[in-house]
């Protein structure tokens, strides 16, 4: 049996007209449209909070690498870096080997700053160094010899020939280079020999008060009370980073005495200003905030307190819709100075 044929006439075909074709299309492209506008909102807003977010973090990690230092400015164990007797050759004139002044800061577009970093700092942002102690190198001594610039200590160290030490009782308090190698940190002895190394010792008379004239200087023996500490010396500045944006920098001294290389800390720090708080009756607390330019040589020990100011910036352009007008902060005033930016970073 044939199948049969079933023929539909023109009557009973169905389809969409030309109206309701561009009707459903622009329907379907309003709502395309509106889809597409929410996701770019979204990634907008998504960015923003991002970059925030990233900006924020930028933040924390600079100031976190500067706090540990500068709360630690000055400590030598038991003794004030205005009693310290200070050996070293150029101790009171370098800044890395200066533990007279603990702190000292330098004014972006006014202050000379150390020829070691000169050449890296970005214009008018400010700087400063730091002298301390560090209290997880510290060691006890057994005996000292004034004989033989010997310390015997109660344990074997991991100190090496060009540290910078400190040697301290709480009466009295000396830095010195130590002048005798470790090899394998199996030694008991510390060594302060005139001359020895780079910057090297000017005497090895510990005592007060400083005489450089001759190898035995003024000498004082250490009790058995005394304690040996590495010290360090740091100074934080703004430079260009390794992709040519603004960053922080750190250098400092390396365990054998020498100015180490610089340390690109974080990139994105576009500025920094600082000021310093000064205990100028001596009752601990402090009584003006002042710029760096505008204290000079003793005043530096006044100096009791330091307030820091970054500006950041984010990694990427565009983030915003417009150039920025952001505030740079007066820290002696706090008065806001606008200004408006070339970019549209978000600051």
């Amino acid at each position: 049996m044939m199948p049969s044929k079933v023929y539909l006439g023109r009557d009973n075909q169905r389809g969409f007209t030309l109206v309701e074709l561009l009707l459903a299309l622009t329907i379907g492209a309003f709502l395309v449209g509106g889809m597409l506008q929410l996701y770019v909102g979204s990634k907008k807003s998504y960015n923003i909070q991002s970059t925030l977010t990233e900006l924020q973090e930028l933040g924390r990690f600079s100031l976190n690498n500067m706090i540990q230092d500068v709360r630690m400015a000055g400590f030598l164990g038991c003794g004030r870096s205005d009693d310290v007797v200070n050996v070293i050759n150029g101790g009171t004139v370098n800044w890395e080997y200066d533990a007279s002044n603990a702190l000292i800061g330098y004014e972006g577009g006014a202050s000379v700053f150390p020829a070691e970093i000169a050449g890296d700092v970005i214009a008018n942002t400010d700087a400063f160094k730091l002298v301390r102690a560090i209290p997880d190198d510290r060691y006890v001594v057994q005996s000292h010899s004034t004989t033989t610039n010997t310390f015997t200590l109660d344990q074997t160290h991991d100190l090496q020939l060009g540290d910078l030490l400190m040697a301290t009782d709480c009466l009295n308090s000396a830095m010195f280079q130590m002048t005798n190698a470790n090899p394998g940190n199996t030694s008991l002895i510390v060594e302060h020999n005139q001359g020895a190394g780079a910057p090297g010792n000017c005497t090895a008379g510990l005592g007060a008060p400083l005489d450089c004239s001759s190898a035995t200087g003024t000498p004082y023996q250490f009790g058995e009370d005394a304690f040996l500490m590495r010290m360090t010396s740091r100074v934080y500045y703004i430079g260009t980073g390794s992709t040519g944006r603004n960053a922080l920098f750190r250098r400092g001294i390396n365990n054998n005495g020498a100015l180490g290389p610089a340390i690109e800390l974080a990139e994105g720090v576009q500025d920094m200003q600082v000021v310093y708080g000064r205990d100028t009756d001596g009752d601990g607390g402090v009584d003006q905030y002042d710029l760096a330019n505008a204290i000079a040589g003793v005043q530096w020990g006044e100096v009791v307190s330091i307030q820091i100011n970054l500006l950041l910036e984010s990694a990427d352009d565009n983030i915003a819709d417009d150039p920025q007008t952001y505030v740079t902060v007066n820290g002696l005033d706090g008065s806001l100075t606008p200004v408006n930016a070339a970019d549209r970073r978000l600051r």
